[in-house]
């Protein structure tokens, strides 16, 4: 099930404001004083129910600053922080169990405005001609009221919302089309959704494998990387990996996965696609789509524990560890040969990497 359902049965501890060194020593770090332009956002997603989300900052010479966005606002995020999302100079913090977005200066981090009104479960966001896109699963337990939210940038409205199928997840928009893949929310989704960026309509549905769970764009294809249903649903389906073209929105080349194996996330750089299998990260060529016949590398040797957040991104691979989801958590670096690079200590259960350049 979704990052909700793995924290639920665990209670977590208020955090305090600190930052770690390699040898573990606690030291306390001021935040940096308001200048973002640089560095590495690491958004902690917080314990659900606990309020505790909070986003961390690395500086270009590795220094990590916690808590800097209640350092600078003297608030905290809330519940839950899901994702983030750049648009010119503002950043746009989902907050799925708190129902909001906040934004802010991404620069400065200085707070803005909270959007609430008709926001329910958010997910991911993704912009076009001045307006925001943003998947929302709605009540979790109703199959039926899930929507992407339609809002207008210029005073942080939503102008109004777009009916879709349950389990909205992560969505891009090109050529003036919003896909959106279907995860499933509660429940478990296998279709993406293609809507029509400047009249607001849904124009086609691609129908995939169960839980498409990432989605990226090369060229002029669109790949989707579905986990399928895990072992312990009881009803184990296999993964399968999709390239289709943006032209028709037609399945291209497609491969499954072997029984028993559920891999996770999806990033692409240089033709190259990224993605994760029990800790380990593979590599295949858009040029050669072909199941790979080994992983890139494995992040054993850092004793990582679960990964939680993925992102490639300027020749590094980061790779998030929630630990045991009531510890701070960690994150690691590793080129694109799959060497490790480096470590920072972060705050509770980070999930998502944002490059502030």
């Amino acid at each position: 099930m979704k990052k909700l359902i793995n924290c639920l049965l665990l209670v977590f501890p208020v955090l305090l404001l600190h930052n770690c060194t390699s040898d573990d020593r606690e030291i306390i770090t001021e935040t940096p004083e308001g200048d973002y332009a640089n560095g590495m956002f690491v958004l902690n997603e917080g314990g659900f129910t606990n309020s505790n989300a909070s986003l961390s900052f690395v500086d270009p010479s590795g220094e990590v600053y916690n808590q800097v966005f209640f350092g600078v606002n003297g608030f905290g995020l809330g519940d839950v922080a899901q994702s983030m999302a750049f648009y010119d100079d503002t950043a746009f913090i989902i907050m799925n169990n708190s129902n909001t977005i906040e934004v802010v200066n991404r620069y400065t981090l200085e707070h803005i405005t909270t959007i609430s009104d008709q926001i329910l479960n958010p997910r991911y966001m993704v912009f076009y001609n001045g307006y925001g896109f943003v998947t929302n699963w709605g009540d979790p337990v109703n199959t039926t009221d899930d929507y992407v939210a339609v809002v207008n940038l210029q005073d942080f409205t939503v102008t109004q919302t777009i009916v879709v199928a349950e389990g909205p997840e992560r969505l891009l928009e090109a050529n003036g089309s919003l896909y959106v893949a279907h995860k499933g929310g509660w429940g478990y989704g296998n279709s993406v959704s293609v809507i029509n960026a400047n009249t607001f309509q849904l124009s086609t549905t691609i129908n995939v494998a169960d839980v498409p769970d990432g989605i990226v764009i090369s060229d002029n294809d669109l790949y989707v990387l579905c986990s399928g249903k895990a072992d312990w649903t009881g009803d184990e389906t296999l993964a399968e990996f999709f390239k289709i073209s943006l032209q028709n929105n037609e399945v291209i080349e497609s491969f499954q996965f072997t029984s028993g194996v559920h891999p996770s996330f999806l990033e692409v750089t240089n033709n190259e696609l990224f993605y994760v299998l029990s800790g380990d990260v593979f590599k295949v060529s858009t040029g050669n789509f072909i199941s790979p016949t080994g992983p890139l590398f494995s992040t054993q040797s850092q004793s990582v524990e679960v990964v939680y957040g993925f992102r490639v991104y300027n020749d590094n691979i980061y790779i998030a560890d929630a630990k045991d989801y009531a510890s701070n958590g960690e994150v690691f670096v590793y080129d694109l040969q799959g060497n490790f690079q480096t470590d920072y200590r972060v705050q509770l259960i980070p999930n998502s990497f944002y490059f502030n350049n």
